[in-house]
């Protein structure tokens, strides 16, 4: 695991989920059209003055599993075979970076996924991903505190935000499978108002409030809303036409019978505010940019 924090200006700050793309060279089992769209419409925020931010979930390109890495391992092959294994899993990191290209610099963090390829000097091809993006590599697990910094008013001060994030695990074919899996996580962890997870490539979301008590003068009960979420992704289940070799044979999504993938990117738009008084809360919202006092509004959009 992983953490790190960041000092953002006083601004909206919107946050996309990218990742299950699963690229292996084949442009009819990716939803590539969908991604660039995807990009597209994301930086258009920065055309209003916002701060547009992403984070990549892992699985980007579908190369070795980890029992196909320990297969791998275990064949003792020459090195001039790993150099050509390790040329082809590059060559697919390069593209996938290539359609990654609109977002370099804007990366917070990106973990890695279960497909991926370890190189000869001990590096994988997704820490060889965020050199190209000039993003920070979190590993297995991230956690990443923004703080809106506030100056020049009256109100000045720093309000953070929290988001946690891994690519996940598990098999569940459920839509809701994903929030069933970080609501365990929402429950053991503290301060942290996003929980994300990758890997089942469903697009999904659940809003929690956790009660806490104030213990002022006259003891009351406040909340604040915790956002979960399944980042989707762009690897199709089915993909018409698919073959194995010379075999009219689907894809192993096919043929495991999964359900469909939820293509695409789901959204996390904090904003900063505080309209009167010198105290700055955090409040995480189900309605997009309400209005609210003061504190962070933070929601969320598939």
């Amino acid at each position: 695991m992983k953490m790190a924090k960041m000092v953002a200006p006083w601004k909206p700050m919107h946050i996309w989920f990218v990742g299950d793309i699963q690229w292996s060279g084949n442009p009819e089992a990716v939803a590539t059209n969908h991604l660039k769209r995807t990009l597209q419409q994301a930086l258009e925020d920065e055309q209003r003055g916002h701060e547009v931010r992403f984070i990549l979930m892992g699985d980007y390109i579908d190369f070795l599993s980890p029992s196909n890495r320990s297969r791998l391992k275990s064949s003792n092959l020459y090195d001039t075979a790993n150099d050509v294994i390790d040329q082809k899993a590059m060559s697919l990191t390069y593209e996938v970076a290539e359609m990654l290209a609109p977002i370099r610099g804007k990366v917070l963090g990106v973990v890695e996924g279960h497909h991926f390829h370890e190189l000869k000097d001990g590096t994988t091809t997704d820490m060889r991903l965020c050199e190209m993006l000039e993003a920070p590599f979190f590993g297995t697990t991230g956690l990443i505190h923004i703080q809106f910094e506030r100056v020049g008013t009256k109100s000045q001060g720093r309000i953070a935000a929290t988001i946690w994030f891994a690519h996940g695990s598990g098999n569940g074919q459920t839509g809701y499978y994903p929030l069933m899996r970080l609501a365990k996580k929402a429950a053991e962890w503290e301060g942290v108002d996003v929980f994300a997870m990758g890997h089942t490539t469903k697009k999904c979301m659940d809003f929690q409030n956790k009660p806490y008590p104030r213990w002022a003068n006259v003891p009351d009960l406040a909340h604040r809303k915790v956002i979960l979420v399944g980042t989707g992704g762009y690897s199709k289940t089915y993909v018409l036409g698919a073959k194995q070799g010379q075999v009219e044979r689907g894809g192993y999504a096919e043929q495991g019978m999964m359900n469909a993938a939820i293509i695409g990117s789901p959204v996390v738009h904090i904003r900063p505010f505080s309209t009167h008084g010198n105290y700055l809360g955090l409040e995480v919202a189900a309605d997009p940019m309400a209005p609210l006092d003061e504190g962070l509004d933070i929601t969320a959009e598939g």
